[in-house]
């Protein structure tokens, strides 16, 4: 089964499904959610492990049909995953995806529709059927290219990561200071502040189901943690906060922040920083890993990125990063570790004018 949403996220904290879009090989189907109030019938498919759910970019769309079931949709495959594991670019929009494959060109006339204006127009709707319509071919060239070049598992491999619960499960709002810029340079007074604060304009902000930049802007928490303010009137003279902005949360923040004198300051783990010394090893494995990524016709950007590559410089085969890991660490994290053990050579091949690594023990597809 081919799926894809079409919703409106603008002015929203949760996105909002204007219509969805079911294909077989044999026909395609427009739900129309906001007609339609009863979609149980279709949790029974979403959920129905004999029936694979085949996806382009699909993380917003199995997000919103979490969020409506409170379960993940499975089994799934994404193309354009898949697409990555197969050398194509790492984000490779559905509709170059859909050329390369079938040379077919796909019309985007429609792609800032509001979708939850109605009556939709018949070339609306066609639009949104083309989507799931041209899924079928692209999908199954990519089975018999990932199956051809013993891929296959690797994919699925990916694809269970789409399957968990966890991993759209709103976060924790008082776990979310850490995400914050700079926090590594506030005390512990201030770490109470901010962690109090962030927790309130994201708990706030789903209550309301508006962005958290339309409650205020991350500069304005931070400059609240270092210098709080009790008034409404001296939350208007913070700069980046709109007086409209203090009038409707003001009371909402100074409570925040007068809540987080009773607290116990949080526990920041600081990472280890790289030496400075080491950050040309860090620039030899990105040329590894790159030479490797094209070697094997693998999106480099589906590897590692180059805070994964530090760790491992600083913590070996104990760093906890997703390329020591699974269908990763056969395809590259294997040599890499080996190239910094000093068991690999990396030498220019004269015919292709390629960076090529020689190591022991090299793993092959």
């Amino acid at each position: 089964m081919y799926l894809d949403t079409e919703f409106v996220g603008e002015g929203r904290y949760y996105p909002e499904v204007g219509a969805i879009q079911i294909a077989t090989d044999e026909r395609a189907a427009l739900i129309d959610p906001l007609a339609v109030g009863d979609l149980s019938p279709l949790f029974d498919v979403l959920l129905a492990r004999d029936i694979e759910k085949v996806f382009h970019a699909g993380s917003q769309d199995l997000a919103i049909f979490f969020a409506i079931m409170g379960r993940p949709v499975a089994p799934v495959f994404d193309v354009q995953i898949a697409a990555a594991l197969l050398g194509y670019e790492e984000q490779i929009s559905l509709a170059k995806l859909v050329e390369r494959v079938t040379k077919r060109r796909l019309r985007k006339s429609h792609a800032f529709t509001d979708w939850l204006r109605r009556p939709l127009t018949d070339r609306q709707v066609e639009y949104a059927l083309e989507d799931v319509r041209c899924l079928a071919p692209v999908h199954d060239h990519l089975v018999q290219e990932l199956s051809a070049r013993g891929r296959l598992g690797w994919a699925r491999e990916e694809f269970s990561g789409l399957e968990r619960a966890a991993r759209f499960a709103p976060a924790d709002p008082r776990e979310m200071f850490r995400q914050m810029r700079n926090v590594d340079r506030l005390n512990g007074e201030e770490l109470s502040r901010l962690r109090e604060i962030v927790a309130w304009r994201e708990e706030t902000a789903r209550e309301s189901n508006i962005p958290v930049r339309r409650i205020c802007m991350d500069a304005v928490l931070m400059e609240l943690a270092r210098r709080p303010r009790d008034t409404i009137a001296a939350l208007s003279e913070v700069r980046g906060l709109r007086p409209q902005q203090a009038r409707r949360f003001g009371r909402g923040m100074i409570e925040a922040l007068t809540r987080s004198a009773d607290m116990p300051p949080p526990r920041l783990e600081k990472p280890t920083p790289l030496p400075q010394e080491m950050e040309p090893t860090v620039d030899f494995l990105v040329l590894c890993l790159r030479s490797l990524a094209a070697e094997k016709q693998i999106s480099p950007g589906l590897l590692a990125n180059r805070a994964d590559l530090s760790a491992i410089v600083l913590h070996g085969e104990d760093a906890r990063v997703p390329l020591l890991r699974g269908w990763r660490r056969k395809a590259v994290g294997e040599p890499l570790l080996a190239t910094l053990q000093g068991r690999a050579t990396a030498r220019i091949d004269p015919d292709t004018q390629r960076v090529h690594l020689d190591w022991e023990e090299e793993a092959r597809d």
